[in-house]
């Protein structure tokens, strides 16, 4: 009976030597190749971990001549609190749920062509983010202005958290994600085009300085808690003639926000509105408008001053705007005032430049 049972122990000892013979040359194993930690499987390699030193970090195309061909989701690179940015290669093809959330000082990141599959949260709390650009070969991808979308710009995926001021969603877009701009802190109003016909859950979630959301079109159907914990003061304002909207608008998985049908979005060729002092003074596309962004997004919005003198902009721009539109003469005078401090302005843009 003794040496039945010993018999028995030695082919299942034998049957699982055997069948681990057959699996461990495709199995993963946990390596690591400089500041990453990554495993192979079937030839290629996956990025499962980071060192988190400070500073840059830049995706190898390959390892040990293997191409790296995702990055896993969550640990992945979660909380690397010193990363500062980020840059993907063409060999990538998924990024995992999670991957780099919670990392505070990461400030942009560039996909290559070859990722087609960005998973839930993938840069959520990354409270440093300004931009996301995407190579404009990805065929599920794009970016344009630091904001991620699908391909064809129907679906705005994310809005990185750090961009401040007003924003005007495109008018190809039809839906934003989940969460798409939640968290950020700097997002003062947003005009949403008359395409957009879904809002997706918590998408501008504590979004702590949006005053107000222009929709250029009908209610769009909405996902729970769309705007929550934004400004107390935060309203809705709607084109004349919209339907779907009511005084309070009490919207199904939300609570009621003010909302007012509002003059100045009632006209068919308008796409957003124009609060802008620098804009009523130089110009939208100008170079000056576009170095005023650019210190704007890569000096002031760095600090808690800086962040507080952006609020305040925003908030006395209109009325500001308004009177420079009717006093040519003062409108001169402030150009002239800005005039003599752009050279300085450019270069604090430059030494930010220097310092990414």
């Amino acid at each position: 009976m003794k040496s039945k049972k010993h018999r028995l122990s030695g082919i299942v000892f034998y049957s699982v030597i055997i069948a681990l013979a057959l699996v461990l040359p495709n199995m993963a194993f946990a390596l690591q190749a400089g500041d990453f930690y990554y495993s192979v499987y079937g030839g290629t390699v996956t990025i499962t971990g980071y060192t988190c030193p400070d500073g840059p970090a830049v995706i190898p195309a390959t390892i040990d001549n293997m191409p790296v061909t995702g990055i896993a989701g969550y640990p992945g690179f979660t909380g690397c609190d010193g990363l500062t940015s980020l840059t993907i290669p063409d060999s990538v093809a998924f990024i995992g749920q999670g991957s780099f959330s919670s990392c505070d000082s990461l400030t942009n990141v560039t996909i290559g062509s070859g990722d087609t599959s960005i998973g839930n949260f993938a840069f959520s709390y990354c409270d440093s983010l300004t931009a996301i650009v995407v190579n404009a070969n990805n065929p599920a991808y794009s970016s344009q202005d630091g904001v991620l979308y699908n391909k064809v710009k129907t679906v705005l995926m994310l809005y990185p958290a750090k961009k401040s001021g007003a924003f005007t969603i495109p008018d190809s877009v039809t839906s934003s994600g989940d969460s798409a701009f939640r968290d950020c802190a700097g997002l003062t109003n947003v005009t949403i085009g008359s395409g957009v016909t879904s809002i997706g859950a918590g998408a501008f979630s504590s979004c702590a300085a949006l005053t107000t959301a222009y929709f250029l079109g009908n209610a769009p159907s909405m996902g729970a808690n769309v705007f929550l914990d934004c400004l107390s003061t935060f309203s809705v304002c709607y084109t004349a003639g919209s339907t779907g909207f009511t005084t309070p608008w009490c919207p199904t998985y939300d609570q009621c926000y003010p909302a007012a049908a509002c003059a100045e979005t009632t006209t068919t060729t308008t796409t957003k509105p124009k609060p802008c002092a620098a804009e009523a003074i130089y110009g939208e596309n100008s170079e000056q408008t576009e170095l005023l962004r650019k210190y704007r997004d890569t000096v002031l919005s760095k600090t808690p001053e800086g962040q507080e003198i952006i609020k305040t902009y925003y908030k006395f721009s209109p009325p500001v705007t308004k009177l420079l539109e009717q006093r040519p003469l003062l409108k001169n005078r402030a150009k002239a005032f800005i005039d003599s401090m752009l050279p300085g302005i450019m270069k604090k843009v430059e030494e930010s430049d220097k310092e990414q």
